[in-house]
């Protein structure tokens, strides 16, 4: 093989890696912006609370987006023993005056629920029917927050 056929091969495989990356990126987006609301998190401050992982994060970023959603979700952590209950799964993520509550940054529960019914709305289930999944899904986590249904 040539070396002026050696390089077009490389060029060629060189272009083709390019186009799959930049598809795979804008997949990437897309998804993350259904699952988001639209918003990517974009005007989220975040800095009052502690570290925490990157996909409680994006709960954090999507959740004054879907304060409607949270609202109508029970939590399974046990958050509604506490002395000042949570009524439901929006209060782990924002208190009553739209500001973050810091209760979810710490909680596997809080954050996989949300992300779950996230994926949820992003195919388009309406809130009853990513409340009945939630439930089935975590009933056994512990004890739910009394969150009426949608």
């Amino acid at each position: 093989m040539t070396d002026s056929r050696r390089r077009r091969g490389l060029l060629r495989w060189l272009a083709a890696s390019s186009v799959l990356l930049a598809v795979v990126a804008v997949a990437v987006a897309a998804v993350w912006t259904a699952a988001t609301g639209g918003s990517g998190g974009a005007g989220v401050d975040l800095s009052g609370l502690p570290d925490m992982p990157v996909d409680t994060r994006h709960a954090y970023e999507a959740a004054p987006s879907h304060r409607d959603l949270f609202a109508h979700l029970p939590c399974y952590c046990g958050c509604g023993l506490l002395k000042e209950p949570h009524a439901s799964l929006e209060r782990c993520f924002l208190a009553r005056d739209g500001s973050f509550d810091a209760h979810a940054s710490g909680c596997r529960i809080c954050t996989d629920i949300a992300l779950d019914a996230l994926a949820m709305a992003a195919q388009g289930l309406d809130h009853a029917a990513i409340r009945t999944r939630v439930d089935e899904k975590y009933a056994r986590a512990g004890p739910p927050t009394d969150t009426p249904l949608p």
